[in-house]
Order: structure tokens, then C-alpha cells, then sequence
């Protein structure tokens, strides 16, 4: 039943062990499950192609597989805090990684694309508990003085996976087949599990009511939100229902937000949404910049292997060059942004960032490899910057007590936005252009510089920021002090 109004949580006090526990920990147990889960979203992209012809369907179909762990992990993020405080975070991401293990050999055992895309959903069901309920915690027993220190630990994957995933699939695709890309998660699964019991302070379960509005509103919009996205892109030529499935989905999220605003303790808080900033990265220009990167996430591999007939390991050596540009700005970042501020910095990085991918449209079957590799690299470079300066920008003037829920937030908006730059590109690709053949690379250009052109609207966005948006993470005095604007 759903929680009235005026109604107070009813909460048992956290075990005796929890303030005692060393934060350390569980940021490295946070930090593995990160790493295992990002692994499997960027391990897949190289293996598209062969997994396209085993299941005898066209590789831009594969894009349904991306789009349904996507659609699962995000429709049932909203309830991980939920089920974590219900029945005790230890237990629940003991249970999920075990369950990410046996998803893995349902995966890679899969007949057919019908089964592969069950297998993902329950694969995303258990994704989407891993590394919320691993936050959770954290969050919960590390002092405010140690959070900066213990979310630089745990957030450290994010830069490591993406980089090794697309050659790592590459290679294992190319010498032992497209399986074994998901049969690396079992001995994964056993040792994050092992590590979760070792690891996580015990935390005693809550008492909380459910608000089962509040998540049917939510899993609703979402899945109708991302289901019709990805429909939409395989099937360009039939639009009308996706549409519908889209113009639906809309509507229960506009319901979904204004029952939340309702509750006083809602499935989601929406406390964050106050905060310019937050609402930019989130919801604004950084979801329209964060389109064309997850678009091209699917439109290269295709791109490199069918267009330019490379193998799956060169493939991912070109992604792995773009991983390593972006890598190797990191360390300046910081004193980038404190030197021109967060506005300049995504304004004139993500204008750079376009025109670096528009500009892969230009290369052709005869372009040495090694000169694809550095051009990949510079590109990597390019954007650097802007997706630095947005995660740091989203959380700049979120308070300690709004986290939870921004969390939640920011995790939706990221989704969608992936959603919708899959869906961008599988529809760019899926157009009647060119041959009609996949090796002809005119649609993959056209993808290209669409997808960059729709990411250039972003740079108008920034430019509507204030001047010192994100004082308090460069450290310089903001010159205006903004109302907060309520959402």
C-alpha cells in the first residue's frame, strides 16, 4: 500500500557493527561491482556483428539486447534503496551479483535473440541492485569528512571499464567466440559475492511501507519511455506505434512526478531537482550531449567491422585508442576547469567533442589502421573535458540529505538519454540510404554526423548557465548568490 501523505517511515535502528565499519571496504566492494557491471555494458559492442549472424537477424537488431538491459536496470532502479533498507543491503547484493552470474551463462548459452533478450532483461534486474544498494551503504557509514575520499575510491571503474571493455570483447570474440564475453563474469560473480559477505557491515533490515504507486508510475513511464525508443529505431519506416508507446509513457511520467511531489515519502525524492545545476546535467543540456556518445557506443563497432571489414580485435583497438585520449586529459581536468570555470569548460569541450565525432565520418577503407588509432585517440581526448566537468557539475550544490535521491534521478536521466542515442542510432542505420548493403558506410556517416549535430544543440544549452555554476567544487567564491529554484 502506498504511504499517505503525512504518514512516518517506521525504521529500525542500523546494527551495532555499522558505525564501526571502515568505509575503506565497502568502497573497494562498491568499486568491483561498478567495474563488473560496466564491464558488461562495454564488452558487448564488439561482438554485435556475431552475435547477429548466430541469431540470423540484422546486427542493428542487436541493439534490442543493449535496450532491454537498460529498459529493466532503469525501470527497477527506483526500488533497489527500497528492497536494500527492507530486507539488509548485505543480503540483497549477495543475492544480485550471484544472480548477475547466472544471467551471464543464461546469456551466453542463449539459442535465440528472443531468449538472449530474456536473459539481459534478468541480467539488467540484478545489475540495477549491485551498485545502488553498494552506494547505499556507503553513503550511510562514511563521514561527511571521508565522502569525497571514499566516492574517488568506488567511482574509479568508471574510468578503467569502458577503456578495457571494447578490446577485451574483441579479442575474446575473435578467439573463443561471443559466449565467452559473458562466461568471464562467473568467476567474477563468486568473488564479489564472497567479497559482499566479507566486506558489507551488517546493516538491520527497515520497516518500511511501499510506495506501490509511486513505482508503477515510475516503471511504467520508463519501460514504455525506452521500449518505444528502441522500437522506433528498428523500424523507422513504421512509426506510428512507438510513437504511441512514447506519447503514453510521457504522460505516466508527468503523472509519476507530480505523485511524488504529492508524497512526503515517496519512492524517489525530488528535492535535488531544485538545484539549476543538477537539473542541466541531469535533464538538460547533458542529457542532449550524452545522446550522440551512446549512440556512436553502437554505430562504431558496426562502422569498423562491417563497413571497413575489420576484425572484432582491431575494432576494439580503435575504441581502445578513443578510451586512452579520454584517460590521458584526466589528470589536467581539474585545473582546467578551476582555470576557465565549469560553463567555459563544457561550453567549448562539447563543441570540440562534436566536431571530433562528425569528424570519424571522414575515414575510409584505405585510411591506415594506425591512423585511425590516432585520430581515435585525439577524438578520446576531445571529450574528455565536458564529461568530467558533468559529473562533477550534477552533484556541485546537491545537499548530503538529497544524495539518495539524486542519485536515483541522475541514474534515470543517464538511462533515457542512453535509450535514446541507441535508438538514434540502430534508426540512422535502419534508413532506406546507400546500397542497401552493410558494408556500404553512407549510413554510418549520416549516423555520425546526425548524431554529432544533435549533440552541438547542447552548447547552447551551457551557454544559459550561470558564470560560476559549480563555485564550490573549483573552490572560487560564486560572484551571485542564486535563489534556489524549486522544482
Amino acid at each position: 500500500m502506498s504511504e499517505p501523505a503525512d504518514s512516518p517511515r517506521e525504521t529500525e535502528a542500523p546494527g551495532r557493527d555499522a558505525p564501526h565499519a571502515d568505509p575503506r571496504a565497502a568502497a573497494i566492494l562498491v568499486a568491483f561491482v561498478m567495474f563488473l557491471s560496466i564491464l558488461e555494458a562495454t564488452v558487448i559492442a564488439t561482438a554485435l556483428p556475431d552475435m547477429a549472424r548466430d541469431f540470423g537477424v540484422a546486427a542493428s537488431e542487436l541493439g534490442i539486447g543493449i535496450t532491454a538491459y537498460l529498459m529493466v536496470s532503469t525501470a527497477f532502479l527506483p526500488l533497489s534503496s527500497w528492497v536494500a533498507l527492507r530486507l539488509g543491503p548485505r543480503r540483497v547484493l549477495t543475492v544480485s551479483v550471484l544472480g548477475f552470474g547466472v544471467a551471464s551463462l543464461l546469456c551466453s548459452q542463449s539459442p535465440t535473440l528472443g531468449f538472449f533478450v530474456a536473459a539481459r532483461a534478468f541480467q539488467a534486474l540484478c545489475s540495477s541492485l549491485m551498485t545502488p544498494v553498494g552506494n547505499l551503504v556507503l553513503l550511510r557509514i562514511t563521514p561527511k569528512h571521508r565522502l569525497v575520499e571514499m566516492l574517488a575510491i568506488s567511482t574509479t571503474p568508471a574510468l578503467i571499464a569502458p577503456v578495457i571493455g571494447p578490446p577485451l570483447g574483441g579479442f575474446l570474440t575473435e578467439a573463443f567466440g561471443w559466449p565467452s564475453i559473458f562466461l568471464i563474469n562467473l568467476p567474477l560473480t563468486l568473488v564479489g559475492a564472497l567479497l559482499a559477505r566479507r566486506l558489507l557491515p551488517r546493516l538491520a533490515p527497515q520497516r518500511l511501507r511501499f510506495d506501490a504507486v509511486g513505482f508503477v508510475l515510475i516503471a511504467s513511464a520508463l519501460s514504455l519511455l525506452i521500449y518505444g525508443l528502441d522500437r522506433l529505431g528498428a523500424h523507422p519506416d513504421a512509426p506510428m506505434v512507438p510513437l504511441m508507446l512514447m506519447g503514453v509513457g510521457s504522460v505516466l511520467a508527468v503523472m509519476a512526478y507530480r505523485w511524488l511531489r504529492r508524497m512526503r515519502h515517496g519512492l524517489v525524492p525530488l528535492d535535488a531537482l531544485r538545484h539549476q545545476t543538477f537539473r542541466a546535467i541531469s535533464y538538460g543540456a547533458g542529457m542532449l550531449m550524452r545522446i550522440p556518445h551512446m549512440g556512436l557506443a553502437l554505430v562504431l563497432p558496426l562502422y569498423f567491422q562491417l563497413a571497413f571489414g575489420l576484425s572484432p580485435g582491431m575494432a576494439g583497438v580503435l575504441l581502445l585508442a578513443n578510451n586512452l585520449g579520454d584517460l590521458a586529459v584526466k589528470p589536467f581536468i581539474s585545473r582546467i576547469l578551476r582555470r576557465v570555470g565549469f560553463r567555459s569548460g563544457l561550453v567549448v569541450g562539447t563543441a570540440m567533442m562534436m566536431a571530433a565525432s562528425a569528424s570519424i565520418a571522414a575515414f575510409t577503407a584505405a585510411m591506415p589502421v594506425w591512423l585511425m588509432a590516432l585520430a581515435m585517440f585525439l577524438i578520446g581526448m576531445a571529450r574528455s573535458v565536458p564529461f568530467t566537468g558533468m559529473v562533477s557539475l550534477a552533484f556541485a550544490d546537491v545537499e548530503a540529505d538529497e544524495l539518495p535521491g539524486a542519485n536515483v534521478l541522475n541514474a534515470i536521466g543517464n538511462a533515457l538519454s542512453a535509450a535514446a542515442g541507441i535508438s538514434l542510432g540502430a534508426l540512422f542505420l535502419n534508413l532506406p540510404l546507400g546500397d542497401g548493403l552493410a558494408s556500404d558506410p553512407l549510413p554510418y556517416r549520416v549516423a555520425l554526423l546526425a548524431l554529432s549535430g544533435i549533440g552541438t544543440l547542447s552548447v547552447f544549452l551551457f551557454l544559459r548557465l550561470p558564470a560560476d555554476a559549480g563555485a564550490k567544487v573549483t573552490g572560487k567564491a560564486p560572484a551571485v548568490t542564486e535563489p534556489p529554484v524549486r522544482a
